[in-house]
Protein backbone atom coordinates (compact mmCIF):
# COMPACT_ATOMS: atom_id res chain seq x y z
CA UNK A 1 0.00 0.00 0.00
CA UNK A 2 3.08 2.48 0.71
CA UNK A 3 5.42 0.47 -1.23
CA UNK A 4 6.71 3.62 -3.33
CA UNK A 5 8.03 4.99 -0.09
CA UNK A 6 11.07 2.37 -0.21
CA UNK A 7 14.45 2.65 -1.96
CA UNK A 8 15.76 0.71 -4.34
CA UNK A 9 17.62 -1.47 -1.45
CA UNK A 10 14.81 -1.55 1.07
CA UNK A 11 12.57 -2.75 -2.19
CA UNK A 12 15.22 -5.65 -2.33
CA UNK A 13 15.39 -6.26 1.27
CA UNK A 14 11.35 -6.05 1.51
CA UNK A 15 10.89 -8.67 -1.18
CA UNK A 16 12.48 -11.37 0.63
CA UNK A 17 11.26 -10.46 3.90
CA UNK A 18 7.99 -11.27 2.31
CA UNK A 19 8.76 -14.32 0.62
CA UNK A 20 10.23 -15.63 4.27
CA UNK A 21 6.86 -14.72 5.32
CA UNK A 22 4.51 -16.57 3.06
CA UNK A 23 7.17 -19.47 3.26
CA UNK A 24 7.09 -19.65 7.16
CA UNK A 25 4.61 -21.62 7.26
CA UNK A 26 5.15 -24.09 4.18
CA UNK A 27 1.95 -23.35 2.66
CA UNK A 28 1.72 -20.64 0.09
CA UNK A 29 -1.98 -19.89 -0.83
CA UNK A 30 -3.35 -18.34 -3.50
CA UNK A 31 -4.44 -15.44 -1.66
CA UNK A 32 -0.49 -14.66 -0.46
CA UNK A 33 0.60 -15.65 -4.83
CA UNK A 34 -1.83 -12.76 -5.57
CA UNK A 35 -0.69 -10.37 -2.66
CA UNK A 36 2.94 -11.13 -3.58
CA UNK A 37 1.93 -10.32 -7.70
CA UNK A 38 0.78 -7.40 -6.17
CA UNK A 39 3.96 -6.31 -4.18
CA UNK A 40 5.89 -7.11 -6.87
CA UNK A 41 4.03 -4.78 -9.01
CA UNK A 42 4.27 -2.20 -6.63
CA UNK A 43 7.73 -2.22 -5.41
CA UNK A 44 8.28 -2.37 -9.56
CA UNK A 45 9.98 -5.08 -9.82
CA UNK A 46 10.43 -7.07 -13.10
CA UNK A 47 9.41 -10.99 -13.08
CA UNK A 48 12.76 -11.84 -14.03
CA UNK A 49 14.11 -10.00 -10.93
CA UNK A 50 11.79 -11.80 -9.34
CA UNK A 51 12.09 -14.84 -9.87
CA UNK A 52 15.92 -15.01 -9.07
CA UNK A 53 14.65 -13.60 -5.46
CA UNK A 54 12.42 -16.83 -5.25
CA UNK A 55 14.57 -19.34 -6.79
CA UNK A 56 17.15 -17.45 -4.39
CA UNK A 57 17.66 -18.31 -0.54
CA UNK A 58 16.77 -15.16 1.36
CA UNK A 59 18.42 -14.62 4.62
CA UNK A 60 16.09 -12.37 7.36
CA UNK A 61 19.49 -10.76 8.45
CA UNK A 62 20.70 -8.96 5.09
CA UNK A 63 17.08 -8.54 4.57
CA UNK A 64 16.78 -6.51 7.53
CA UNK A 65 19.79 -4.27 7.12
CA UNK A 66 19.10 -3.00 3.57
CA UNK A 67 15.90 -0.94 6.06
CA UNK A 68 17.23 2.89 6.11
CA UNK A 69 15.23 4.44 8.52
CA UNK A 70 13.15 3.42 11.38
CA UNK A 71 10.10 4.58 9.45
CA UNK A 72 11.14 2.08 6.48
CA UNK A 73 11.66 -0.41 8.88
CA UNK A 74 7.53 0.30 10.48
CA UNK A 75 6.52 0.08 6.85
CA UNK A 76 7.79 -2.91 6.05
CA UNK A 77 6.45 -4.93 9.46
CA UNK A 78 2.91 -3.11 8.78
CA UNK A 79 3.47 -4.65 5.02
CA UNK A 80 4.37 -8.08 6.40
CA UNK A 81 1.61 -7.95 9.23
CA UNK A 82 -0.67 -7.92 6.35
CA UNK A 83 0.56 -10.36 4.25
CA UNK A 84 0.31 -12.75 7.04
CA UNK A 85 -3.34 -12.07 7.22
CA UNK A 86 -4.29 -12.27 3.68
CA UNK A 87 -5.57 -15.98 3.18
CA UNK A 88 -7.46 -15.14 6.39
CA UNK A 89 -5.44 -17.77 8.72
CA UNK A 90 -2.93 -16.75 10.96
CA UNK A 91 -0.88 -19.80 11.46
CA UNK A 92 1.84 -20.24 14.74
CA UNK A 93 4.74 -20.11 12.11
CA UNK A 94 3.92 -16.88 10.81
CA UNK A 95 3.75 -15.72 14.23
CA UNK A 96 7.07 -16.61 15.07
CA UNK A 97 8.12 -15.14 12.03
CA UNK A 98 6.83 -11.87 12.51
CA UNK A 99 8.33 -11.92 16.49
CA UNK A 100 11.89 -12.57 14.72
CA UNK A 101 11.18 -9.48 12.20
CA UNK A 102 9.50 -6.92 14.97
CA UNK A 103 12.50 -7.71 17.25
CA UNK A 104 14.91 -6.86 14.52
CA UNK A 105 13.51 -3.92 13.60
CA UNK A 106 12.62 -2.82 16.99
CA UNK A 107 8.80 -2.53 16.89
CA UNK A 108 6.83 -2.30 20.32
CA UNK A 109 4.39 -4.50 21.50
CA UNK A 110 2.31 -1.74 21.63
CA UNK A 111 3.09 -0.90 17.57
CA UNK A 112 2.75 -4.56 16.85
CA UNK A 113 -1.08 -4.83 18.15
CA UNK A 114 -1.68 -1.67 16.20
CA UNK A 115 -0.39 -3.15 12.97
CA UNK A 116 -2.03 -6.32 13.44
CA UNK A 117 -5.15 -4.36 14.27
CA UNK A 118 -4.90 -2.32 11.17
CA UNK A 119 -4.30 -5.51 8.70
CA UNK A 120 -7.39 -7.42 10.42
CA UNK A 121 -9.02 -4.26 9.17
CA UNK A 122 -7.86 -4.12 5.63
CA UNK A 123 -8.52 -7.80 5.30
CA UNK A 124 -12.21 -6.98 6.10
CA UNK A 125 -12.55 -4.38 3.62
CA UNK A 126 -10.71 -6.47 0.87
CA UNK A 127 -13.15 -8.50 1.76
CA UNK A 128 -16.26 -5.85 1.66
CA UNK A 129 -14.68 -4.75 -1.75
CA UNK A 130 -14.40 -8.52 -3.29
CA UNK A 131 -18.80 -8.91 -2.34
CA UNK A 132 -18.77 -5.30 -4.22
CA UNK A 133 -17.03 -6.06 -7.31
CA UNK A 134 -18.62 -9.49 -7.68
CA UNK A 135 -22.14 -8.54 -6.71
CA UNK A 136 -24.41 -9.54 -9.29
CA UNK A 137 -26.19 -6.60 -11.52
CA UNK A 138 -29.05 -4.98 -10.46
CA UNK A 139 -32.44 -4.97 -12.49
CA UNK A 140 -34.16 -2.14 -12.52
Amino acid sequence: MFLNRFSLQERKGFIELALLGVRADDCITAEEVQLMEELRMGLGVDEEAFVAHILGDPKLESAVACFESHESRRLAYLELVSLAYVDGQYDPAESRFLRQVQAAFGVSDALSQQCHAWAQNMMKLRQIADEIIQAPQAVG
